[in-house]
């Protein structure tokens, strides 16, 4: 299986189903995504609510966490210096390499985390831009550097981690309807809390034996209220699709500063990235975790550590 972006970022589960990413660069290959929604309008549901058996899930995204009661968001500004971090983040990657650590834990049925499963792989992600302002993110794993990394014992491989900073990039925000919660809390700094669910022109969507079923998003983002920039983004489905029984998929996209000595380049990384999800009955929990970063450019190549 297959879930993916617009910016060519997948999370693949072997053995079980192929699903192919809705790209703008593949419109010739698939339907549009317009007639998928269409497609799929009888199969989808409103996203279940968290049962008993999820204590191993966080919280819904519509649990809010406190704001400030007297802060005053400006939203569109929020949103458009945020923007800007984000495309700066996209013009000053060119390839970035690390050490990746990914941690795998199946769910009992009891909701208990089985031990977890370790694999390291080398890790080297580029981007590029089209003509229009699209970013892509392409990600490759382990010694062969190819994009089809190894997948656990439980068939299921996952390649996540820049893709949903693009949410506030300004070719896709418009299709999210944004609100500012206030001024909450990001590790002990003040954020604004913005949250958003997508309308439209779905970045993400499944296609399974020739049939497209879009993945809306709905979820928070804690935007720092110094330098607009993305600090954690966390999502939920806007819809299960009982079709294909996928029931829950949340993410958690952690990010940290990461400085390069004698230079003036400075930039936001994914020091995490979390995926808990319920498909066809297989739940299982996954951490990707990143370290040893050297980043090549057109005009820096710099290493630094594990970012924290």
């Amino acid at each position: 299986m297959r879930i993916g972006t617009k910016s060519r970022v997948f999370l693949s589960v072997h053995g079980l189903v192929c699903l192919v990413l809705a790209n703008s660069s593949l419109a010739q290959q698939i339907k549009t995504l317009g007639e998928a929604s269409k497609a799929s309008a009888k199969v989808a549901i409103d996203a279940e609510e968290r049962t008993a058996k999820d204590g191993w899930v966080p919280p819904d995204i519509d649990v809010r966490p406190p704001v400030a009661k007297e802060a005053t968001c400006a939203l569109q500004d929020v949103i458009s210096k945020a923007g800007m971090q984000v495309e700066e983040f996209a013009d000053n990657l060119n390839r970035l390499t690390a050490r990746e650590t990914i941690q795998t834990q199946t769910v009992s049925r009891s909701g208990t985390l089985h031990h977890p499963e370790i694999q390291r792989a080398e890790y080297v992600v580029s981007a590029s831009q089209d003509p229009d302002g699209n970013v892509h993110f392409e990600e490759y794993r382990g010694r062969s550097m190819n994009n089809a990394p190894e997948p656990s014992s439980d068939h299921v491989a996952v390649v996540n981690a820049f893709s949903l900073l693009l949410i506030f990039h300004p070719y896709h925000a418009k299709d999210f309807q944004m609100s500012c919660e206030g001024l909450g809390n990001w590790h002990g700094q003040p954020a604004w809390q913005i949250r958003f669910e997508e309308q439209s022109g779905h970045m993400s969507a499944l296609e399974i034996n020739g049939k497209d079923y879009p993945l809306g998003l709905r979820g928070r983002a804690w935007i720092l209220a110094d330098s607009y920039q993305v600090g954690r983004v966390e999502t939920d489905l806007v819809e299960t699709i009982p079709e294909i029984r996928l029931r829950l998929q949340h993410q958690i996209i952690e990010y940290s500063r990461g400085s390069f000595p004698g230079t003036n380049v400075m930039m936001w990384l994914p020091s995490s990235a979390e995926l808990y999800m319920d498909f066809r009955g297989h739940r299982f929990y996954r951490r990707h975790s990143y370290a040893d970063f050297q980043l090549f450019s057109v005009k820096v190549h710099q290493t630094f550590g594990e970012i924290r």
